[in-house]
């Protein structure tokens, strides 16, 4: 599919055609808040997240969840979370790997696989979400 927001007809998908922020707006069809996944042992609602991509192949991301344990007490207060990312661009798809924290055990990347959209991004992968995530294109200035 050839959608002239990001990229010109014809044309291959590279890193400048993804650099701006993106806002996500639903998770598996559900508009924020909304549960974005589940473990045995918490569920983590969304209510925010945002994503900025920039030209060097880096990015962030900004997000604001909340978590409830699975059995026990109630939700926790919504808490904010920033990672910084880097990104390629692989055919029609951009794969994007959180940073490690130092002497962690990370998960191999990539964590978060995107693909261009009518109206932004949409990822068809991300590590335990639901999915599909659907991101809105709200800036190109980076």
């Amino acid at each position: 599919m050839c959608t002239p927001m990001l990229i010109a007809c014809g044309d291959s998908l590279g890193p400048g055609d993804v650099v701006g922020t993106y806002v996500l707006q639903k998770v598996a069809g559900d508009a924020l808040p909304t549960l974005l996944y589940t473990t045995e042992f918490v569920k983590i609602r969304v209510f925010a997240d945002t994503l900025r991509f920039k030209i060097d192949g880096r990015g962030s991301i900004n997000t604001l969840r909340e978590s409830e344990p699975v059995k026990g007490d109630g939700p926790s207060e919504p808490f904010r979370w920033q990672s910084g990312f880097s990104y390629k661009v692989v055919d029609d798809r951009i794969e994007v790997a959180f940073d490690c924290p130092p002497n962690a055990s990370c998960v191999k990347a990539p964590h978060l696989v995107l693909r261009e959209a009518r109206t932004g991004l949409v990822a068809d992968f991300a590590l335990g979400a639901r999915l599909p995530l659907q991101y809105r294109l709200v800036g190109r200035a980076n």
